[in-house]
């Protein structure tokens, strides 16, 4: 145990049994001080890394997390700590973390499974055998459990192409290179890229048209397969089937500009009741697919980024009474969701202080979509990428008693939207 760590004791007991309040039956005292250890964990060993090597360990535990994510049923229900946080990323955002496990790769049984904040926890530095013994089984030994500067560089990174299924093979530090961007040559792939090769950025063009062109159950393209309550859409997005993969997109960068000219080019035919289907698919195509070539539908390494602040905010604050902040934070999350129950066309930004409670429910991915349904009729979604300023502005705006109440930000959408929690 690090005794320097402030969250590696064991969570607080109630003086009483009913003492604590809970919600859901998941935001609980003991899995927010638990959540808080993790964060605590993940970043006090990225601290021990240089910036360079913190980019390398990213890029790596993304693709680990892919791995891990299609070979659940296999057991490891206990991920290594860099798996874990990607996998906790993920869930804070959990429209896109529904479309992707459940919709677009078939991961239900990942989305199903509750957050093992307890086991993290407490098999921190001894993870049990029959996982570590699955683990080796299933990734190798080019594979290790635990991922360190010392171990992150060995093996080749790989993963079938999107477009014709053969392996795209490289070593780690030139994937580094590619999923960063620092490098756009092409390399050699056999399989379906032309004579001169290939890059990352024909990977996330090959990533969109194997979506456009799903079979079964059809297009399957990330950010158009919710409706803005972010239950399942019944009919599909009506631009998607107008709209023809490009095999060609120059300058590369630009796949957002080549989609939007041919779908202007469709709007001439179908008119302005094609304009929601066109605006929504365009937007997609800018935040799910753009520069990404990973599966999923954000990108987790800049989200890790965000979540950065977030958690300097945390362990800074004064956890000399922490049972009284974690009781506060349940309670005030309960406030902050019923004010959103009860307020029509709001942005809220929480406090630090309900944003523990608030990811400890998101990370229950059913229960926070059955709740968030049955008391507000939406699942409320979770944005961490807000400018700074804008909660500056907000924040100067309660202390001048002009938005209340004191543990929540607000402000009138101009614009018919769905609702988002920032």
């Amino acid at each position: 145990m690090n005794l320097n760590l402030k969250f590696a004791s064991n969570a607080p007991l109630p003086p009483t049994v009913k003492f604590f309040p809970h919600l859901d039956r998941v935001v609980t005292v003991e899995h927010c001080y638990y959540y808080l250890s993790f964060l605590e964990r993940f970043w006090t060993f990225m601290d021990t890394m240089t910036l360079y090597e913190q980019r390398h360990y990213l890029a790596r535990a993304e693709v680990r997390y892919e791995k891990w994510l299609h070979n659940f049923n296999e057991g490891i229900r206990v991920p290594p700590l860099d798996v874990a946080f990607l996998w906790h990323i993920h869930a804070l955002s959990p429209l896109r973390y529904y479309e992707d496990l459940v919709l677009r790769l078939r991961c239900n049984a990942v989305f199903d499974e509750i957050f093992p904040l307890d086991n993290l926890h407490h098999t921190a530095n001894d993870p049990h055998m029959n996982d570590l013994n699955i683990w080796n089984q299933v990734f190798g030994e080019d594979e290790p459990y635990f991922l360190s500067p010392e171990n992150m560089y060995d093996g080749t990174y790989s993963r079938p192409c999107y477009a014709c299924q053969q392996e795209i093979v490289l070593p780690w530090s030139a994937y580094f290179e590619y999923r960063y961007g620092v490098n756009t040559t092409r390399f050699p792939h056999d399989g379906c890229g032309p004579a001169e090769g290939i890059n990352f950025l024909d990977v996330a063009r090959m990533k969109l048209e194997s979506d456009l062109t799903n079979k079964c159950p059809g297009p399957i393209v990330a950010g158009t397969l919710l409706k803005p309550n972010g239950t399942i859409r019944k009919k599909p997005n009506k631009m998607v089937t107008k709209i023809k993969p490009l095999q060609i997109i120059l300058p590369q960068e630009e796949m957002d500009y080549a989609y939007e000219r041919q779908i202007q080019e469709q709007l001439k035919f179908f008119g302005k009741k094609y304009e929601y289907d066109a605006n929504e698919l365009l937007y997609a195509i800018r935040t799910s697919y753009q520069s990404n070539p990973t599966p999923f539908s954000i990108d987790l390494i800049h989200a890790v980024s965000r979540q950065r602040r977030f958690y300097d905010t945390i362990i800074s604050m004064d956890w000399s009474s922490e049972s009284d902040i974690l009781i506060a934070s349940i309670r005030h999350y309960h406030n902050f969701m019923a004010t959103l129950k009860h307020q029509s066309n709001l942005h809220a930004v929480p406090t630090v202080e309900i944003d523990i409670a608030f990811h400890v429910h998101m990370l229950c991915g059913p229960q926070y979509r059955k709740f968030t349904l049955k008391h507000l009729h939406q699942v409320i979604n979770h944005d961490d990428n807000i400018p700074e300023n804008y909660i500056k502005e907000y924040t100067a705006r309660w202390k001048r008693g002009i938005v209340a109440p004191p543990y929540i930000y607000m402000v009138k959408e101009t614009k018919k939207e769905s609702r988002h929690v920032y």
